[in-house]
């Protein structure tokens, strides 16, 4: 069986082609325009990269992924209609290895990642991310393909405390914190985090960290229920609006903070 690997990484639903390369399919784009504001690379182990690096022309130095690196739109799930343009990388094989994908953002957006996997046993993986992206902060994802393998082949999203406070700055300003003050809390909490990590006190750096993540979940359900119909509850509805939280910001804030929190608690031992 030919070995393939699909990624796409999207502004909006978007419909993952059906049919299957041979090797790598890579789409990036946003829901903000006619044209897409993200740009990536591949780098391989020995640090060789294809697509488009940070400086530079295009590349394409890591052996077996010479191929097209241009845009094109992607049809909408949901309307069967063509969206946004996004940027394409696809080649006629892929290597076996250690990688990190790289997004570039031009703009502060959100992004989605969608990935598909086939392995040359027709072992296969499909993953889907959801992410904010802040104007010339790279994101990076890493992954290990090895397309004899039986296992699926996961892509595990790089996350830091810093990139955790660009996220947050990146939610308020697309609107779903709608706040600037909770938003201003919450990046206080996640800077002491940062602090006490830094400083080596893992365990009270996580007990932060679960603490924002309680303090969104909290403000999200306060949010999540307009009112119970009486006068108490319109005004419960209207103080809880200024910590509104989107369910796309708590789901995406949340799953980096758990991340975060996973890797300390094995520091800590727990």
């Amino acid at each position: 069986m030919k070995r393939a690997i699909m990624l796409t990484v999207l502004g909006s639903i978007f419909m993952v082609p059906s049919w299957v390369f041979a090797g790598i399919y890579i789409t990036a784009g946003t829901d903000v325009s006619t044209r897409s504001y993200v740009q990536f690379y591949i780098q391989d182990e020995f640090g060789r990269q294809t697509g488009q690096p940070p400086t530079g022309p295009e590349v394409a130095e890591i052996p077996e992924t010479g191929g097209y690196y241009g845009t094109d739109s992607i049809f909408r799930e949901d309307t069967g209609e063509s969206g946004p343009e996004s940027v394409i990388l696809q080649t006629d094989s892929f290597p076996a290895g250690r990688f990190k994908l790289v997004l570039l953002p031009e703009i502060t957006t959100s992004y989605w990642l969608r990935v598909s996997i086939v392995n040359d046993n027709g072992t296969k993986n499909r993953q889907k991310y959801f992410g904010y992206a802040t104007i010339a902060s790279p994101i990076t994802f890493e992954f290990n393909h090895y397309p004899s393998s039986a296992a699926p082949t996961p892509i595990t999203k790089i996350v830091s405390i810093e990139g955790l406070r660009q996220s947050v700055v990146a939610a308020l300003k697309l609107g779903q914190l709608s706040d600037p003050t909770f938003a201003s809390r919450l990046d206080k909490m996640l800077a002491k985090a940062q602090a006490e990590a830094a400083s080596g006190k893992t365990k009270q750096a996580a007990n932060r960290l679960e603490q924002f993540v309680r303090r969104l979940d909290s403000a999200f359900r306060k949010t999540a229920d307009p009112d119970d119909g009486d006068d108490e509850g319109d005004k419960k509805s209207a103080g809880s609006m200024k910590r509104f939280v989107t369910k796309t910001a708590l789901d995406s804030l949340s799953a980096d903070a758990k991340t975060l929190i996973d890797g300390l608690e094995k520091k800590t031992g727990k």
